[in-house]
């Protein structure tokens, strides 16, 4: 009994150690040269109001760009973003809780990520035969936001009433 104890004990302190020093060598992610490549790949003002942050608990640098007061989901400024990340993985989410129209796009894609191997935590985390990470994540944020008095976009509720049959079924017994 004692035995499986001090396995156990050993194998989560083995696993705390992995994670200190996955936890280290994270923040190299943003000092990568695509990440830079992509963040500069923005226009200027674009970049003036972006934010990048990293994932605590994940390999992923999150860029986070806010386009506000655009005529149009079809504004040239938006459009010409969007465009950049035309071969990433991407979804889309519509908000129409307020007078504003606005919808966020989301692009994700895995990057090669390259290592400096006289890192301390580098070298930790192979001292414990772990492999380091070879990818991580960008995912690029476009936090789009339409003129509440746009003339060509806005919110339109429409109510609908919807009669549902649904079969239900249980047992009976005398």
């Amino acid at each position: 009994m004692k035995d499986a104890f001090k396995i156990k004990a050993k194998t989560a302190a083995r696993g705390a150690t992995i994670e200190a020093a996955r936890a280290l060598i994270r923040p190299t992610m943003i000092k990568q040269p695509v990440v830079a490549r992509i963040f500069n790949s923005l226009p200027a003002a674009v970049r003036a109001d972006a934010r990048i942050s990293l994932s605590s608990g994940s390999d992923v640098v999150y860029i986070s760009v806010f386009l506000h007061q655009l005529d149009s989901f079809k504004d040239r400024k938006l459009t010409t973003l969007l465009e950049k990340f035309v071969d990433w993985k991407s979804q889309s989410v519509d908000y129409t809780s307020s007078s504003q129209p606005n919808r966020d796009y989301i692009f994700t894609r895995d990057f090669t990520w390259e290592h400096d191997k006289r890192s301390i935590a580098y070298k930790k985390l192979i001292k414990e035969q772990y492999n380091a990470p070879s990818t991580f994540g960008i995912c690029i944020g476009v936090y789009a936001y339409v003129k509440e008095d746009s003339a060509s976009c806005r919110i339109v509720v429409k109510t609908h009433e919807e009669v549902v049959t649904k079969e239900e079924r249980f047992i009976v017994c005398d």
